[in-house]
């Protein structure tokens, strides 16, 4: 497919479902080779056939993001096989198996470190694998996807939130060491996005929360993730962009 990302190497983590399949099958349509990381190799087989199927091109990258030895082979794979990354999208998150959503009294180390590894560790250690090639190009762009928990803090979630907390702090320092390189760093912020199970109850009360009234979509997410990825963002580096539906303004948080 020819597009405006023709040419060019996308990475994006945990692409084996929701929003960072939709990042996958979004920036694929307009024309990257996107390598397609997951732990889940079902899910993986799954988002390379979709895009396959509507004429893109994705390779499968199945690693564990938590460890940073298989970190390092997967970019090291990726410029081997298809000459650089051009981009980074810092998807994968959530918990680890093992770590609960529990109270700060209730935190185990075990928790803490559950959600920091997958939700900033990880995160950090890719765009440090990604960089050199990056640089090399001269250009490269680095999303992440953050959470409104990382501003606004989260009941039964502090460790979660201080994660989310972090992804800001790395993308403003990214942003600033390697701006003049030709490398830029963003992220979303995402508010209200589908969750599997998550009780209608629930779901109402978030969904009034927002401005628009209703949860986003995957596409919609991958949308704003994409606009980041390419030169219409040319001038915008360092920034939190809430993707929430106005979520953030809410006068009921």
């Amino acid at each position: 497919m020819a597009g405006r990302f023709t040419g060019r190497v996308a990475l994006v983590t945990g692409s084996g479902r929701g929003i960072g399949r939709a990042t996958a099958i979004r920036l694929a349509a307009e024309g990257a080779t996107v390598v397609v990381n997951d732990v889940n190799e079902a899910g993986i087989a799954e988002t390379v056939a979709t895009v396959e199927a509507a004429g893109g091109r994705a390779v499968p990258g199945p690693a564990d993001i938590t460890d940073s030895a298989a970190v390092d082979a997967l970019v090291a794979a990726v410029v081997r096989d298809h000459g650089a990354v051009h981009i980074l999208v810092n998807n994968a998150g959530g918990a680890l198996p093992g770590a609960r959503w529990t109270t700060v009294a209730e935190t185990t180390d075990g928790d803490w470190d559950g959600f920091l590894a997958l939700n900033l560790t990880a995160a950090f250690r890719c765009a440090r694998a990604v960089l050199p090639s990056m640089l090399a190009a001269g250009r490269g762009h680095i999303v992440c996807v953050g959470s409104i928990s990382g501003t606004n803090g989260q009941v039964n979630g502090a460790a979660y939130a201080a994660a989310k907390g972090g992804l800001s702090a790395l993308v403003a320092s990214i942003a600033k060491e390697y701006g003049a390189q030709g490398v830029s760093a963003n992220a979303i912020v995402v508010g209200n996005a589908p969750f599997p199970n998550r009780p209608k109850e629930r779901q109402d009360q978030l969904d009034s929360y927002v401005h628009l009234g209703r949860v986003g979509a995957y596409e919609e997410f991958a949308a704003a993730i994409a606009f980041l990825c390419g030169e219409d963002s040319s001038y915008l580096s360092g920034a939190m962009v809430p993707v929430d539906g106005g979520f953030h303004r809410s006068n009921l948080l």
